[in-house]
């Protein structure tokens, strides 16, 4: 029986990440399949994104969360429901988050599951979680959930679109599921950060 130091899960986000990673099976195999995959993937980002926003702007629980100002952009003035009505997928706030959003499924796809990948998932937990972070971005843990889960959702129906032999579709969808669930776990442990202070 392998030993956990369960203190250092809390405190260490490597070792937390490696953890989870060899109890769920995410490995070697899981990076080269993505990888070797990533000429067939990463045309498919800016569906994965368009889908992903698409979403947000269905809901208004998840498009407020575009309004707020970011990082020394000025804010609306106006009612919620008028500057949610004003606030278009076409606005150059949502364009650049949107390019940000590719920008990480690009390195998802092309990049090794190393140390500063690591660092790299972790901080996307920490900056939508407010207390955390210096941004003013807040968004509630169901908003993130629902965000993984249709995530997972989108990308396995878009590999399979891909029609490859069905070994292939399988590892494929397999090391991704692993990876959404291990950045799930980088995203929550922000959240369950502050409950447990």
């Amino acid at each position: 029986m392998q030993h956990i130091d369960e203190r250092r899960l809390e405190e260490d986000v490597e070792y937390r990440f490696r953890y989870v990673a060899e109890y769920i099976g995410f490995g070697e195999e899981d990076e080269r399949a993505i990888h070797e995959a990533s000429s067939l993937t990463l045309p498919l980002v800016p569906k994965i994104v368009d889908a992903l926003y698409d979403a947000f702007h269905r809901h208004d629980a998840t498009w407020r969360h575009f309004l707020p100002r970011q990082q020394g952009k000025a804010d609306f003035g106006a009612s919620l429901d008028r500057r949610l009505n004003e606030l278009t997928p076409n606005h150059a706030m949502v364009k650049t988050r949107k390019h940000s959003l590719g920008r990480y499924f690009v390195r998802l796809m092309t990049q090794p599951y190393d140390a500063a990948m690591i660092q790299y998932m972790d901080a996307m937990g920490r900056i939508h979680k407010a207390e955390t972070h210096r941004a003013r971005l807040d968004i509630p843990l169901v908003q993130m959930n629902a965000f993984m889960g249709q995530l997972a959702d989108v990308m396995f129906t878009l590999i399979h679109g891909l029609e490859l032999d069905p070994a292939r579709e399988h590892a494929l969808i397999r090391a991704y599921s692993r990876v959404f669930w291990l950045q799930n776990d980088l995203v929550s442990r922000h959240y369950l950060k502050l409950e447990q202070r």
